[in-house]
């Protein structure tokens, strides 16, 4: 593996995440985490190299609401900027990238999104094919019934099993203060709850929330200034998958595979397995098994940790959830994830999803100590 430039998260900070904040619009939930962050890192504004941001103006209705956020990030004196109209893990993707090329040395990325004041449902129906399958009026909901009810013919996997992993989720964000649910229920209760689309329970679907997001990525030499425990990327991939849902094979996940696979070879490792713990964007059950075999752990048991802060099914704001992710671990490793730590942990995965039944997967292999000598 050629070396690279050894990059850290230093600093991440968020709302808890709510079902609607009345009283806030998006820059103003933005600006404490902005400024969290930079306190965090013991850095002005001047301090950070370049920014870039995941929202998408759809959610809300606020045409060009990333320009208004640029007044929170810092707008002036000008600077380097990027906005990306995907989940924020993706803005983090693209500053990786940049401290690559020696562009920068430290990024600031935000999530942002209120998600409240739109209609995801409607919004993420453009995300299908728009000749045959935007037309039926699918939502994400449908297409993820589409994708639990192959997969459950093909596996053999029952409505308990289901239940079982929802439930697992839903005890670990009890002790997670910024989860949108935060209450802990049996399988049995959830596998009472009514359909949403069969084979779905609400109970197995996550609470849309709105919150925003900052976290703060440093290149070596700079992270250390920083922050006292910087959490070091040892790898990193994205792949992507046909848009046409009838192109590919729905119960599995090709991208994620190829993801974790390409992204732990970077990181020097042969399986996920090797990890302490893993942060899925595995907003249902069947999302989360599909993603367990992708990533070949569907067989292992004993140390690895799932979602040790509740995942998406205890809070699920659309276009941070996988910036949280990143977050969440970088919480872990760093010292910094109070009750819901997981003793020990030095390495993990963070990951991310976007579109219809995992179409695209960002796989994020983290460390305590840097990766390159």
């Amino acid at each position: 593996m050629t070396k690279l430039r050894n990059v850290a998260i230093v600093a991440f900070a968020m709302d808890p995440i709510v079902a609607r904040d009345r009283h806030r619009i998006a820059n103003e939930m933005l600006y404490p985490q902005v400024r969290s962050v930079l306190d965090q890192c013991g850095v002005d504004r001047d301090g950070i190299d370049y920014q870039c941001g995941g929202s998408t103006d759809y959610i809300d209705g606020r045409p060009f609401g990333f320009v208004a956020a640029l007044d929170v990030m810092g707008a002036w004196p000008a600077r380097e900027d990027l906005h990306v109209e995907m989940d924020a893990a993706w803005a983090a993707y693209y500053a990786w990238v940049r401290m690559q090329a020696d562009e920068c040395n430290s990024a600031l990325v935000c999530g942002w999104g209120k998600v409240s004041e739109g209609d995801p449902d409607r919004v993420f129906n453009l995300q299908l094919d728009p000749y045959y399958h935007a037309p039926l009026g699918l939502d994400p909901t449908s297409t993820a019934a589409l994708q639990a009810s192959a997969y459950m013919a093909r596996s053999g996997v029952q409505d308990r099993d289901l239940a079982q992993i929802a439930a697992r989720n839903r005890a670990a964000g009890v002790k997670n203060p910024n989860a949108q649910v935060r209450e802990s229920v049996t399988a049995g209760d959830l596998m009472r709850t009514p359909f949403k689309v069969d084979p779905l329970r609400t109970g197995y679907l996550p609470p849309i929330g709105e919150t925003a997001v900052a976290l703060v990525l440093a290149a070596e030499g700079t992270a250390e200034k920083m922050c006292d425990k910087p959490v070091w990327i040892h790898g990193v991939d994205h792949r992507s998958e046909m848009q046409t849902l009838g192109a590919r094979d729905i119960t599995k996940s090709a991208s994620a595979q190829l993801a974790t696979d390409k992204a732990l070879a970077m990181a020097g490792l042969k399986q996920a397995g090797e990890v302490d713990l893993i942060e899925l964007t595995a907003t249902n059950p069947i999302e989360e098994l599909i993603l367990r075999e992708a990533m070949h752990l569907e067989a292992r048991s004993g140390g690895l940790v799932v979602n040790p802060s509740g995942g998406p099914l205890c809070g699920h704001p659309v276009l941070m959830t996988g910036l949280i992710r990143m977050g969440e671990v970088f919480r872990q490793l760093a010292g910094r994830a109070g009750e819901a730590t997981v003793p020990g942990a030095r390495r993990a995965i963070a990951h991310a999803a976007q579109g219809h039944c995992l179409q695209q997967n960002l796989t994020w292999v983290l460390g305590t100590e840097r990766r390159w000598a």
